[in-house]
């Protein structure tokens, strides 16, 4: 008897350890491949399914290490497996919000919504994606702040890490400035940004006046630029507007109050 129990119990700790060996001889292997196939692939995305198939592997190993160990120990697992898919059946309808998580992450993976690293919105919620599993999305704001979002709640997303970003500036101009050197301005500010910045994907469009307001006049500039960048060009581009207006006296238009003395 005791030699039965010490053959049970070295069979169960080989098949432990042979159960890590397997899992990090596995991940090691996938973890290389996606870092080859990462050059001819968004790293990002490589990143997320990496993640996600690290953790198949593991769920996988463990279930059958788990059969294993109880097969060693007399237990009949055919009659186990039978009997858990009975107990699957009702637990699946206790389990339904977890099971739509899991449809919400394979959906997500599959149709490519958004990887790790991308800035997404979600409802009122913008940020970097900075965790994509099978059942929660985490995704950290700028100021810090991070989100735990069950995928079944994922519905309406809006991506800013796709496509290139159109960054639109509206520049108020007084009364007071002549037209033809305002404009004059304008073009020297784009002809300097457009040797400052490297991510404009085609050249920086001074649209003319957009508006005639009651204390100003209003200059459209349009910029296409890499995604996540037009936020860095609009505040490189008001400081050159100012530089240039403050050394050709041109006036920039500012909220005025006129006060009488009756």
């Amino acid at each position: 008897m005791e030699t039965l129990l010490t053959k049970e119990v070295i069979t169960t700790v080989c098949i432990i350890i042979a159960a890590f060996v397997i899992y990090f001889v596995l991940k090691q292997i996938i973890t290389n491949f996606f870092i080859k196939k990462a050059r001819h692939r968004s790293n990002k995305k490589a990143l997320t399914l990496l993640t996600i198939l690290n953790n198949v592997i593991k769920y996988i190993i463990l279930i059958i290490a788990l059969l294993t160990i109880l097969a060693t120990w007399g237990v009949d697992t055919k009659a186990l497996i039978a009997s858990l898919g009975v107990a699957g059946a009702v637990a699946g309808l206790a389990m339904q919000d977890m099971i739509k998580d899991f449809i919400g992450g394979a959906d997500i993976l599959t149709e490519d919504q958004f990887k790790v690293g991308d800035n997404i919105k979600v409802g009122n919620f913008r940020g970097t994606v900075i965790y994509l599993g099978m059942k929660t999305t985490k995704i950290r704001a700028y100021t810090g702040e991070v989100k735990i979002i069950a995928n079944r709640n994922i519905n309406d997303v809006i991506n800013y890490s796709i496509m290139p970003a159109v960054c639109v500036i509206d520049i108020e101009l007084s009364y007071e400035n002549k037209t033809d050197e305002a404009e004059k301005v304008l073009k020297t500010v784009v002809e300097r940004v457009s040797k400052m910045v490297t991510y404009l994907k085609r050249p920086i469009l001074i649209l003319g006046i957009e508006e005639l307001k009651v204390n100003s006049v209003v200059y459209r500039i349009e910029a296409e630029v890499a995604p996540m960048k037009d936020f860095e060009f609009n505040r490189i581009f008001l400081k050159e507007i100012k530089k240039e207006a403050e050394a050709n006296n041109l006036t920039l238009s500012y909220n005025k109050v006129d006060v009488h003395n009756v």
